[in-house]
């Protein structure tokens, strides 16, 4: 008995994390359609697509992706952010940006995807200099 209950308790942060959900999967695309995998995009590339792939959590659980320009003139920032609410089951979940005018700077990029306020994976992509 006294170690089915050590057992319970050593297991109680890994069931707690899987009641909160995960992303199984995160990738960058240029098609929303395709959903083919892209690490690399031109500067006037009209628009970047995440998709977070999301399973076993809550239905409404908070799905954010906040957008960020790495060491972009010396600094990390911040451009977007957007959260939308996870629908139940595993499905994926996309999200988008616009090519800001007149063109993406080159450089690297990433977008962090959060369930509620936990970090659950990070995308990274490219923008080429030319």
């Amino acid at each position: 008995i006294l170690l089915a209950v050590l057992a319970s308790l050593a297991l109680a942060p890994a069931l707690a994390a899987q009641d909160k959900g995960r992303i199984d999967t995160a990738i960058t695309s240029d098609s929303r359609e395709t959903m083919e995998e892209r690490k690399s995009f031109p500067p006037t590339q009209p628009k970047i697509y995440v998709f977070a792939m999301v399973a076993d959590a809550p239905k409404d659980t908070a799905v954010k992706a906040v957008w960020i320009a790495e060491k972009l003139k010396g600094q990390n920032t911040k451009f977007a952010e957007r959260t939308t609410k996870f629908p139940g089951g595993a499905t994926w979940i996309p999200f988008s940006y616009s090519k800001p005018d007149p063109q993406w700077a080159a450089g690297n990029y990433r977008v962090e995807l959060y369930l509620d306020k936990d970090l659950a994976s990070t995308v990274k992509f490219t923008i080429s200099a030319k």
